[in-house]
C-alpha cells in the first residue's frame, strides 16, 4: 500500500516535491490579476448629502413637538427606497442633460445610502467622466428634494382644494360669516403652514464638488490573485500528490521487494553528471565516494555467509543509475584490496567502456562469438589517488589502443595474490580494476546471453578473482537479466527514489523467478543526509580512509593465486 502523510515532515517533503506549483501559481495569478486591473477604464464616484428635517414633517402634519414617535431607521429606509423610484429616476435623467442617459443607467451607475447616526442619505454616483458624475449626483439630490416635496404635500394640496370648494360654496350662500366658514377658514391656515414646512422637509446638505477614482488597486488585486492562486496550488499539489504513483520513501521499497536496503546513494555533483565520470575516480574523498565506500563494506558483510562471488547488479528500467552504481562499488572493492573483475553485460546499451575512458578492440562479445582469449579481452585499470585512470590490456599483442590514458605495458601480470587485504603501506595508486567490455554487440542478445560460453566465461573469472561483478541489462526492459540470473551467484537490485508502483511490483515479481541469491537493493537518487556529509568535523585529507581498510578475517579466504 502507497504510504500516506503522516507528520509534518511528510507534508513539508509533499510541499517541497511540488514547489514550482506552490511556487508558479500564485505568482502567475497575481500577475493575471494586475495587469487585468491596470487595463481597465478608470472610474470616477461623485457624492452628494441630502438633509432630511422629520421635525417639520411631525410638527407640520402631527402638530406635536416629539419627533421620536417615529423609527428613525425605518423613516430613513422608506426614503431610500423612494429615492430608487422609477418615476425619480427619469426626471433625474431629464434634468441632468446627458445625452443617451435613462433611467436604468442611472440605477445601475448609483446608489442610496442612509446614515445609520443621522438623518442624512447619502447619494453617490460612479462613470467614466468625473464631471459627468458631478452633474449626475447633484442632479438626482435637487430631483429627491423636489420629488419628496411633491409626494409629502400632495394630500395637503388636496385637502386646501376641497376646503375652498366649501368655502366658495357658503360664500356663494351668505354663509361667509358663520361658524362652519370660520372652522374652514381655521383649517386652511393650518395646512397652508404646514405646506410651508413640508417644502422644506429635505434639502441638500452637501452638493458634489468633484469626483474621486476608484476601482480596484492593482496592487492590492495582485495580493489577492497571488492568494487565492496560492489556495488553488496547494489544492492542486496534493491532488497530484495523491495521483501520483510514484514511491516517495524507501521503508515502501524495502517492503515491496522484501530485501534489505544495502545502502542509499545521492545525485553526484551535476558537473560528474554533464560528463559522465565516476565520482570514485573524479572525486575519491568526498562524502559521495563514502557513501560507495559504506555500500560496498555493507555488501562484504551480507556475503559472509553466502560467499558469492559472481554478483549481478541489475535495475527495473534505464537511467536508474545501475552501470555508475556497479563501476563505482567496483573501484570501492578494488582500492580496499579486493581483486575485482568488472564484466559489462548490458549488450543492448554497454556503457563502461565509455565510464571509464578506454576502448578496446576486444571484449565478451568477441570471446563468445570469435573464440578470444579472456587474457587479451580484459583491461588492467590502474586507480591512483588523484582520480585519473592509467590503463593497459593483459595480453591483446600489444594492440592496446590509447585514448589520452597513459599505457602500461609492462605491467602484464595476469594474476595477483592479495593475502587479507592490502598492506597498510601500500597506496591508492596501486590499486587496480579489471574490466572486460562488451565488445563487440551481437545481433541477439538474449541468445547471446543464453550461451553455455558466458557461463565458461564468469567461472573462469570467478576462479581468478575475488569477486566479479557483472552489469547486467534492466530485469523488466528485456529478458536478458534473467537469463543472466540463472549464471551469477548473487543479485544486487538499484532502484531509484521515485519508481512507478507498477514498475515496482513487476520487478518483484521477476527478482522472485530468478535463482540467484537475492542480496538487498541499493537506493539511487536519495537526499543527502548531514550524517552521510560527516558534519561533525570528520575531513578527508588523509591518503589512507579508515573505510578503506577491509573487515577483519572472518573465516573466508582472500587469497587467490
Amino acid at each position: 500500500m502507497p504510504s500516506r502523510p503522516t507528520t509534518l515532515a511528510d507534508y513539508i517533503s509533499i510541499l517541497w516535491r511540488r514547489k514550482w506549483i506552490i511556487i508558479a501559481l500564485p505568482v502567475v495569478a497575481g500577475l493575471v490579476a494586475f495587469v487585468i486591473t491596470e487595463r481597465d477604464d478608470p472610474s470616477y464616484r461623485a457624492e452628494a448629502l441630502v438633509l432630511l428635517n422629520r421635525a417639520n414633517v411631525v410638527s407640520g402634519v402631527t402638530d406635536t413637538q416629539d419627533p421620536s414617535v417615529f423609527d428613525s431607521t425605518r423613516f430613513l429606509r422608506t426614503q431610500a427606497n423612494i429615492a430608487r423610484s422609477p418615476k425619480l429616476t427619469t426626471r433625474v435623467a431629464a434634468a441632468a442633460g446627458v445625452p443617451g442617459l435613462t433611467p436604468d443607467a442611472i440605477l445601475g451607475a448609483s446608489s442610496v445610502t442612509p446614515d445609520s447616526e443621522s438623518d442624512l442619505l447619502k447619494f453617490a454616483v460612479s462613470s467614466a467622466n468625473a464631471s459627468v458624475a458631478v452633474l449626475i449626483a447633484n442632479a438626482y439630490a435637487r430631483e429627491f428634494t423636489q420629488f419628496k416635496t411633491d409626494l409629502d404635500t400632495l394630500r395637503i394640496n388636496n385637502a386646501l382644494r376641497e376646503i375652498r370648494s366649501r368655502m366658495r360654496a357658503l360664500e356663494a350662500r351668505g354663509q361667509s360669516d358663520g361658524t362652519a366658514y370660520e372652522t374652514l377658514t381655521q383649517y386652511q391656515s393650518q395646512l397652508l403652514i404646514g405646506r410651508f414646512l413640508l417644502t422644506n422637509s429635505a434639502s441638500v446638505l452637501q452638493p458634489a464638488e468633484g469626483a474621486d477614482e476608484i476601482g480596484a488597486s492593482p496592487q492590492r488585486n495582485f495580493i489577492a490573485g497571488a492568494l487565492l492562486g496560492l489556495v488553488l496550488a496547494l489544492g492542486i499539489a496534493f491532488l497530484a500528490e495523491a495521483l501520483d504513483r510514484r514511491v516517495r520513501t524507501e521503508e515502501e521499497i524495502e517492503e515491496t521487494l522484501g530485501l534489505p536496503l544495502l545502502g542509499r546513494v545521492s545525485e553526484p555533483p551535476l558537473e560528474l553528471q554533464n560528463e559522465h565520470r565516476l565520482v570514485m575516480l573524479a572525486e575519491p574523498r568526498s562524502s559521495h565516494s563514502e557513501a560507495f565506500r559504506r555500500l560496498r563494506t555493507n555488501i562484504e558483510y551480507i556475503n559472509l555467509e553466502r560467499k558469492a562471488r559472481t554478483i549481478m547488479f541489475t535495475s527495473a528500467v534505464p537511467q536508474e543509475g545501475k552501470s555508475t552504481t556497479v563501476s563505482n562499488i567496483a573501484i570501492a572493492f578494488a582500492r580496499a584490496g579486493r581483486r575485482v573483475a568488472l564484466v559489462d553485460l548490458d549488450v543492448r546499451r554497454p556503457s563502461l567502456d565509455s565510464l571509464f575512458r578506454v576502448r578496446a578492440k576486444s571484449g565478451i562479445g568477441e570471446i563468445v562469438v570469435n573464440n578470444e582469449t579472456l587474457d587479451r579481452a580484459l583491461l588492467r585499470i590502474a586507480l591512483p589517488a588523484t582520480g585519473g585512470v592509467t590503463r593497459s590490456a593483459i595480453g591483446n599483442g600489444g594492440h592496446a589502443v590509447s585514448s589520452g590514458f597513459q599505457l602500461n605495458p609492462s605491467a602484464g601480470e595476469s594474476t595477483r595474490s592479495f593475502v587479507g587485504g592490502p598492506s597498510n603501506g601500500r597506496s591508492d595508486s596501486e590499486s587496480v580494476l579489471y574490466l572486460l567490455t562488451c565488445g563487440t554487440i551481437p545481433p541477439a542478445s538474449v541468445e547471446f546471453l543464453d550461451s553455455e560460453r558466458i557461463s565458461t566465461v564468469l567461472e573462469e573469472l570467478g576462479e581468478k578473482f575475488d569477486l566479479v561483478l557483472v552489469d547486467a541489462p534492466p530485469l523488466l526492459a528485456v529478458g536478458d537479466a534473467v537469463a543472466l540470473g540463472t549464471r551469477v551467484d548473487a543479485i544486487v537490485v538499484v532502484t531509484r527514489l521515485g519508481i512507478r508502483r507498477p514498475l515496482l511490483h513487476d520487478l518483484t515479481r521477476q527478482l522472485h523467478n530468478c535463482p540467484a541469491t537475492l542480496l538487498g537493493f541499493v537506493l539511487t537518487g536519495a537526499p543527502r543526509s548531514d550524517g552521510y556529509g560527516y558534519g561533525y568535523g570528520y575531513g578527508y585529507g588523509d591518503e589512507a580512509r579508515p573505510s578503506d581498510v577491509p573487515p577483519p578475517a572472518t573465516g573466508r579466504n582472500w587469497e587467490r593465486v
